[in-house]
């Protein structure tokens, strides 16, 4: 999960009336307009780079699902609010049970929050409620969620001294699914070519700037390879980035994470 900035949601013409359309006809309509809704798939997989909001892989083979983050069930107010749509892959956005470690996933209609007494019962009561799922929408959300080495998915805070911080990113990555095998499979396949890059480049920086063009080319091929991992619209980048920033002790992986 890395930080969408909404802001950036681009309408088509003419959306905004067919939305204002739907809210008039009444929470009990909803699900008739669903081509309102669905009609900004396109826009906010562009702002993932065709990501999950949830678990960043790219949906080029899949038509994905716009995700209500507050759903529509509970929160039929902001359903054709789209600062409340997530583009949402169908393993953070159902509720499926992973075949190889039999654990139960995905988001569906569940919005927990940290005080159940404050849920919302109108649009201005939002602002006083803490949910327990991490939103992708807010910039230092994200980050309450770590990995490991082996692709697991891990709260970035101890229990101990963030307890709130720590259960919402173990909840989250229970419910998007986030340690899902096949998603953990990939991240551990990605941390092995991750690594590879590293070491081929990291044992031609000391030959670098000595008059061999051929080392510098080859040294920057290497570099050029784990920017693109780490870039925005890389597949898991988040992970690629965490998995880098293991050697950041190393001056010129330090200078790349700076800048890429």
């Amino acid at each position: 999960m890395r930080y969408i900035n909404l802001d950036h949601l681009k309408l088509p013409e003419g959306w905004q009336v067919r939305a204002d359309a739907a809210v008039a006809d009444g929470p009990g309509k909803i699900d008739d307009h669903s081509d309102v809704w669905r009609d900004l798939k396109r826009p906010l997989k562009e702002l993932s780079h065709n990501k999950c909001y949830y678990c960043e892989i790219i949906q080029e083979r899949s038509d994905g699902a716009v995700d209500h983050f507050r759903p529509k069930s509970k929160y039929p107010w902001s359903a054709f609010s789209p600062s409340n749509y997530r583009f949402a892959c169908t393993f953070c956005n159902s509720v499926r049970t992973d075949a190889q470690n039999g654990k139960s996933g995905g988001k569906g209609n569940t919005f927990p929050l940290l005080d159940e007494t404050k849920r919302a019962t109108c649009f201005d009561e939002e602002a006083d409620e803490s949910p327990i799922l991490l939103d992708p929408g807010k910039p230092h959300e994200p980050g309450f969620i770590d990995f490991d080495e082996t692709g697991g998915a891990i709260p970035t805070h101890s229990e101990e001294a963030h307890a709130g911080r720590y259960r919402r990113a173990t909840e989250s990555i229970r419910l998007y699914h986030l340690d899902h095998a096949d998603l953990v499979d990939k991240r551990k396949t990605l941390a092995v070519s991750i690594k590879r890059k590293f070491a081929a480049a990291d044992r031609l920086f000391p030959q670098t700037e000595s008059g061999n063009a051929d080392i510098d080319n080859s040294f920057s091929d290497h570099v050029r390879s784990l920017a693109n991992c780490i870039s925005e619209g890389a597949e898991l980048s988040a992970f690629a980035r965490r998995i880098l920033a293991g050697h950041r002790d190393v001056l010129w992986v330090e200078n790349l994470l700076r800048s890429a």
